[in-house]
């Protein structure tokens, strides 16, 4: 199920320069069980040793920072963009103590509604990543905590690639989490590895950075992730916000890390209670394993619960947000079933979004991997793009900025998001119902599927959808002159039905007025005959 897979058979990368994006867009294995250490360099402080409020563990981790030193100086998976000129500093801290592991109490159930009881603890060390407004004025009071996405075998960011223009642009805190073994110290299979990818893991990627971290395996994982949020909520001599206090925090996943937190919102919120809202992105039907990851192997990933709902009793708010792969799942049923089998009605503490055009990754994605600069290795990451045909331009980012807006505004007034229309399914209820140009029926709209240039599909083409290869990119399909010219008189004309789109999505609440201009001027540029 889940995450960003590359064909890589053609391409050559290695340790040393290997593209970013290809890190962040390889398909999705869990991570298990490994351990490492040795020594790095950082600055260091203790946190307060307790935590009087609820769960299972109550205790804070010794945070050190920020980090600095190693092969390049800089942080791995720092960001490819100009934080500074974004008025934004980048950070990593490393946290250590001692986690805890849960088992069921009963099975879990299709409802969601789950419970676990404490297992075993052991210690750990590794890594949060944190990037924030340099001026405390422009502070939101909103942190977005990403369960760093390990699919590749080391850590990638993929929502903040989605989101970052609008969580720069309206003082968003960061924080990215490397909860999960694989990421950190290896070990366990991945999909790198299937295919003969080197992918060290952090310890062995940068030693001197990082070679004092050691990871117990990802029946931990969980306990790691609630004790990262609770060094944020709780700072003691290291602060790893560097004085800004959170007044919400967000968990968040997309992918493999979706469906992480589908089982921490079911399962481990209710006894921690750290996050004050979560973002959903891109999950399929179930849940992830909670603990067995080192015995799972690579058939892990579908052992999870499955259907799963979202618990019908939370606090607090919990955010969908879904995709055209998503939703019926791929056509060649390789990941199991898709989100489809797992839906459920609104609620007051619950909003699904599944949106009109979009793929599960997208060419979006791969540009903010690359960087401004095309990355360390564009040739490469070029030869992975082509061999996919003209993967999804469509308009995944814009929706989700106004997802990130909803989400803050949800937690911090109670203002809720609107309610999105689900996609039309066909009649057998496994594929989304098509227009005749191929675009969705139903599910959240924008200009891009109402006034189309081009049919964007979240399903690979053709034979291609039953292979790793390409699988999780869906495609564009641009009209031809004839079909632009029967659509649109003139430029003119689109750029007018567009704008009347625009107006209409933002009415919606799909749609923020600061990206409105931007969607405009996109449609200046485009390919309709004069």
């Amino acid at each position: 199920m889940l995450g960003y897979v590359i064909g890589l058979a053609a391409v050559t990368v290695s340790a040393v320069s290997r593209p970013r994006c290809w890190w962040v867009l390889v398909g999705i294995v869990p991570g298990l069980t490994a351990c490492s250490s040795s020594s790095a360099s950082a600055s260091s402080g203790s946190a307060d040793a307790s935590l009087d409020s609820g769960g299972s563990t109550g205790s804070l981790p010794v945070v050190t920072g920020p980090i600095t030193g190693g092969s390049t100086g800089k942080p791995f998976t720092a960001a490819p963009l100009d934080l500074a000129s974004y008025g934004y500093v980048e950070q990593e801290y490393f946290f250590a103590g001692t986690a805890t592991a849960y088992d069921w109490v009963t099975p879990p159930t299709e409802d969601g509604a789950w419970s676990v009881k404490p297992t075993t603890t052991a210690s750990y060390k590794t890594r949060m990543l944190v990037r924030r407004p340099s001026d405390p004025t422009k502070v939101n009071g909103t942190v977005i905590v990403e369960w760093f996405n390990d699919t590749g075998g080391i850590d990638a960011d993929p929502e903040f690639g989605f989101a970052h223009a609008e969580l720069l642009r309206s003082g968003f805190g960061y924080v990215g989490v490397s909860a999960q073994a694989q990421g950190v110290v290896g070990g366990g299979p991945s999909l790198s590895a299937l295919i003969g990818v080197a992918a060290p893991p952090l310890v062995q990627e940068d030693p001197e950075r990082y070679g004092s971290l050691h990871h117990p395996g990802d029946d931990y994982a969980y306990d790691i992730y609630t004790q990262a949020a609770r060094a944020l909520r709780h700072p003691g001599a290291v602060d790893p916000l560097g004085g800004l206090s959170p007044a919400r925090l967000i968990g968040d996943g997309e992918s493999q890390s979706a469906i992480r937190m589908v089982t921490y919102v079911n399962a481990i919120h209710p006894i921690e209670n750290v996050f004050d809202g979560f973002f959903i992105h891109s999950r399929f039907s179930g849940g992830a394993l909670l603990n067995g990851f080192a015995d799972a192997g690579l058939g892990g990933i579908l052992a999870g619960p499955s259907p799963a709902h979202i618990r019908g009793d939370l606090t607090v708010p919990v955010f969908q947000f879904e995709t055209e792969t998503d939703v019926p799942g791929l056509t060649s049923g390789l990941l199991g079933q898709g989100f489809v089998v797992s839906r459920q009605a609104d609620t007051a503490r619950l909003r699904t979004w599944e949106v009109a055009g979009t793929a599960h990754a997208d060419q979006y994605l791969i540009d903010y991997e690359e960087g401004p600069d095309g990355g360390d290795a564009g040739d490469s990451a070029a030869s992975v793009i082509g061999s996919c045909g003209d993967i999804n331009s469509g308009p995944q980012h814009w929706v989700e900025d106004t997802a990130m807006n909803a989400v803050q505004a949800w937690t911090a007034d109670g203002q809720a998001p609107p309610t999105g229309v689900p996609f039309t399914m066909n009649d057998a209820g496994t594929a989304i119902a098509q227009d005749s140009y191929g675009n969705a029926l139903g599910g959240v709209r924008t200009a891009a599927v109402d006034v189309p240039i081009a049919t964007y599909s979240g399903q690979p083409a053709g034979s291609g959808s039953a292979s790793l290869t390409c699988s999780f990119f869906g495609q564009t399909t641009p009209f031809t002159s004839a079909q632009l010219a029967a659509l649109y008189p003139s430029l003119d004309d689109y750029v007018s039905k567009v704008t009347t789109a625009i107006a209409a999505a933002q009415q919606a609440g799909f749609i923020l007025a600061a990206d409105a201009p931007l969607i405009e001027q996109q449609a200046q540029s485009a390919p309709v005959p004069q």
